[in-house]
């Protein structure tokens, strides 16, 4: 009776594994078998003048380039920085800043130069300013960098949400 309750045991585990391993499950930034869905992608700022460094830096290590990749898509982004101050002292000083970004995105697609879309994401993110200018300095950067994040994981997610670009593959 022992034994065969340990039996039982086991083919249940081997089951459930077996019903786990194969779910279905496949990983969301991997659209195509024959490459990394982002490696697709040439960035091109329009307006890389105004943009800060901070926000260059956040679009590089997002979209890594693969020189040996064959490029399917461009995509072209204006983007907009904005600093609102949401907390003023009654002295006159700033305690508290709001950073928007703003991204206007284009995908145009390499092959035959045509537009599959275009659209607008937004990132948001806050900081205090500290007694150090250095400290508030580095907050900023640090919330322009988040604000970045979060506008680029929005529009990767419209673009792999489109269904003209997904069908391509």
């Amino acid at each position: 009776m022992l034994s065969m309750n340990k039996s039982i045991k086991y083919i249940c585990i081997l089951f459930l594994s077996l019903f786990l391993i194969s779910c279905g499950f496949k990983p969301m930034h991997k659209l195509s078998e024959k490459s990394n869905y982002l490696e697709n992608f040439i960035i091109k700022i329009i307006n890389e003048d105004s943009v800060s460094r901070e926000i260059k830096r956040e679009i590089g290590l997002t979209f890594i380039s693969n020189q040996n990749a064959e490029k399917d898509y461009l995509i072209e982004l204006k983007i907009d920085e904005n600093l609102f101050p949401l907390i003023i002292n009654s002295d006159g000083t700033v305690s508290k800043y709001r950073i928007e970004l703003s991204i206007n995105y284009s995908v145009i697609n390499l092959k035959d130069n045509s537009s599959l879309m275009s659209d607008v994401v937004r990132g948001f993110a806050q900081y205090t300013v500290e007694t150090s200018e250095i400290e508030s300095d580095d907050k900023k950067k640090r919330m322009i960098r988040t604000a970045t994040s979060s506008a680029i994981q929005m529009m990767i997610s419209k673009i792999q949400s489109d269904t003209s670009i997904t069908n391509d593959n």
